[in-house]
């Protein structure tokens, strides 16, 4: 009977530290889900977000150029920026003001080779209106990519700690268990001191 106490002591002792490993190990793999989740989150600011905004930069720029200087090689220059742009990743609003942008730029051409000012002005106003929506798109999505790190980091720091925390606990119980006697895990030793 004493040692059936002595097992049921340890045994509840060693399940508490067996929990408190599941419990660690369940939170580094959660952990490692973040980090992963965080870095997508990175590169789609850096590959969806920021160089898509330089390449509309880029067709504004060229399109001022060509408009004030004639076609001095900005036209293949926009359709080179504009393959490039329909590489990334596009929001269904995005490839809605993309479409209407490619729309009105091809009728600003049409127009420029017809020779129609005033209907070509329009017309560059519409594309420019498209190329500062889909800048306006870029920056809105950007944030939101923003905050959704910011969310990973603030879940990783919570479980950061979380996790200190019970290896903590499992270092005091590890540390009380060594200064505890063989007769601390027998009850039946201390009843026959009675």
């Amino acid at each position: 009977m004493k040692r059936f106490f002595q097992l049921k002591t340890k045994f509840k002792v060693c399940c508490v530290f067996i929990v408190i490993i599941v419990l660690v190990l369940l939170n580094n793999l959660r952990e490692r889900r973040n980090i992963n989740r965080l870095e997508q989150s990175v590169t789609s600011i850096y590959n969806d977000r920021l160089l898509p905004a330089t390449y509309l930069y880029g067709i504004a720029n060229h399109l001022y150029e060509q408009r004030l200087k004639g076609n001095d090689g900005h036209a293949e220059a926009i359709d080179s920026l504009i393959t490039t742009y329909e590489t990334t990743y596009l929001t269904p609003d995005e490839k809605k003001q993309w479409t209407s942008f490619k729309s009105h730029l091809s009728a600003y051409r049409q127009l420029a080779i017809a020779g129609d000012t005033l209907a070509m002005l329009h017309q560059f106003q519409e594309t420019v209106t498209n190329l500062n929506a889909l800048s306006s798109i870029q920056i809105g999505e950007g944030k939101i990519l923003q905050s959704d790190s910011m969310d990973i980091i603030s879940g990783s720091s919570l479980s950061s700690q979380l996790e200190l925390t019970l290896l903590i606990i499992l270092g005091v119980l590890a540390i009380v268990l060594l200064g505890l006697s063989d007769k601390a895990f027998n009850p039946a030793d201390h009843q026959s001191l009675n």
